[in-house]
């Protein structure tokens, strides 16, 4: 009798420890998926960057960005490696061109990055790279509804006042900087944000 007690005490005990290790495994494989994902919206941050530069360095020898062609620099592999396949890291699309023909539009060009979730959003937008001095970025558009533009932009501020819910000039020397109350309306789509980068 005493004997058949302790195999009980033995199949008790092993299904709890299973049920523990299980529910750790959960844990870490939820932790993992959540680092993975942190790192890949870091990772976003810095392909903007290297697409921005692809770009200029592609157009450098043109009188402006009128020419820009998305398909023409995948071919002539110009466009970084961990994006030729037009995805980010978020595995999101990825679009790019020159904003227009107008007179100071076609000095221009607009990256667009689609498939963002909500917290990425919302970090990438406020990460400082992007603003002041230097930055070389003349609008921020997301989710094609709200946006952010300096006081003299270069990009058409009367379509944007015509377009978007939310208007916000600078024209200051720190340059476009939405406060986190903007940013978090912005980003109000849980897991497909847009946003567009429109750089001089």
């Amino acid at each position: 009798m005493r004997q058949n007690n302790e195999k009980g005490y033995t199949m008790m005990e092993t299904i709890m420890y299973i049920s523990i290790l299980g529910a750790l495994g959960v844990i870490l494989a939820s932790y993992a998926g959540s680092v993975i994902t942190r790192y890949k919206t870091g990772r976003i941050a810095q392909q903007i960057i290297d697409l921005k530069k692809a770009i200029i360095n592609y157009t450098a020898a043109e009188e402006d960005y009128s020419n820009l062609s998305m398909t023409k620099m995948q071919e002539d592999k110009a466009i970084p490696l961990d994006m030729r396949d037009l995805y980010h890291a978020l595995k999101g699309r990825i679009n790019f061109g020159p904003v227009g023909n107008g007179t100071n539009e076609k000095y221009l060009f607009f990256i667009t990055f689609e498939g963002i979730y909500q917290k990425g959003c919302i970090e990438l937008l406020s990460q400082g790279q992007f603003y002041g001095d230097g930055s070389d970025m003349d609008t921020l558009i997301v989710n094609n509804k709200t946006a952010w533009f300096y006081e003299h932009s270069f990009y058409d501020t009367q379509d944007i006042n015509t377009r978007y819910e939310i208007k916000a000039t600078a024209g200051t020397a720190v340059g476009i900087r939405p406060s986190m109350n903007q940013i978090v309306r912005a980003c109000d789509d849980a897991e497909n944000n847009s946003i567009t980068w429109i750089f001089s």
